[in-house]
């Protein structure tokens, strides 16, 4: 097979705005590749829109380039291999089926499925459903602060100690002003390892440290660290509902997919044997 590269026009025949206006072509064809070629509507499609003059044409020259690039590669592999080689119909066709379905599946579930999931509704299915939230960690919901160790924590020690959480705006504040890393959000659940990945804390007596509701106040790396542990849940116990909330809401909605899916797929199964649309054998189910 004999075949050329070549590319088209001044610029690739392409003048971009770098707006959301429609793009301005001088002309149509803005490579060929033997019989192969690449239109500037192609091109204009794969630039993302919002890109300034200079940009446009970077990314438009991009991917001619490597059009250009796969189209020769693509040539040169049909005339190197058997033609039994490259007769790849049913794959494409299986491929092609792949995409639509799944376009047309999330297509369906987003005008049909309800997404949202009560707190009633994630609760039953957290009690039913409770050797799936094993813990394979210690958890705690913990606030922490880690502070250089220049600034003077003397104004937020007590107040971060209080078992409320009015100061806790100020103690924010404070943080802030001071370069701290922070954690004040008293509903968030911390594995162990992800907290210490923050908090440089040893753990030698885990359960009774966790267990304890007094300040702990150290320093450690050249920082300064507060930490008050709230609740915390064991190694290989069920977590707490609040710090799966997320995931039972996933899982409900996988289900809650899963099942309108299969619905749909046996509504439309049934509606063609009975009307007559398949056959199996030479013969169509009555």
């Amino acid at each position: 097979m004999h075949w050329t590269a070549v590319a088209l026009g001044v610029g690739f025949g392409i003048a971009f705005t770098g707006c959301d206006e429609e793009t301005n072509v001088s002309i149509a064809t803005c490579a060929r590749v033997g019989t192969e070629t690449l239109t500037s509507e192609k091109v204009r499609s794969h630039i993302p829109k919002g890109l300034g003059l200079n940009d446009s044409t970077a990314a438009a020259q991009h991917y001619i380039d490597q059009w250009v690039r796969e189209q020769i590669l693509v040539a040169q592999a049909e005339t190197a291999l058997p033609s039994e080689a490259v007769k790849f119909e049913e794959e494409i066709k299986a491929y092609r089926n792949a995409l639509i379905l799944h376009a047309f599946k999330e297509r369906y579930v987003s005008e049909r499925m309800d997404d949202e999931v009560s707190e009633a509704e994630a609760l039953q299915f957290y009690k039913a459903n409770q050797e799936s939230f094993l813990l394979t960690d210690y958890a705690a919901r913990v606030l922490f602060i880690n502070a250089p160790a220049t600034a003077s924590l003397d104004k937020i020690r007590e107040p971060f100690a209080a078992l409320d959480s009015t100061g806790m705006i100020d103690i924010e504040r404070w943080c802030v002003e001071n370069g701290a890393v922070y954690s004040l959000d008293g509903s968030t659940w911390w594995t162990l390892s992800a907290f210490t990945k923050e908090v440089p804390m040893n753990f030698y007596r885990t359960e009774s440290q966790l267990s304890s509701r007094r300040l702990v106040d150290f320093e450690a790396e050249g920082r300064h660290y507060l930490v008050r542990f709230i609740e915390h849940a064991l190694k290989d116990e069920i977590a707490p509902f609040t710090s799966v909330r997320k995931d039972v809401t996933e899982m409900i909605l996988h289900r809650r997919k899963h099942q309108l899916l299969l619905a749909m797929e046996e509504q439309l199964v049934v509606k063609a044997w009975a009307e007559g649309l398949v056959e199996v054998g030479g013969a169509s189910r009555e």
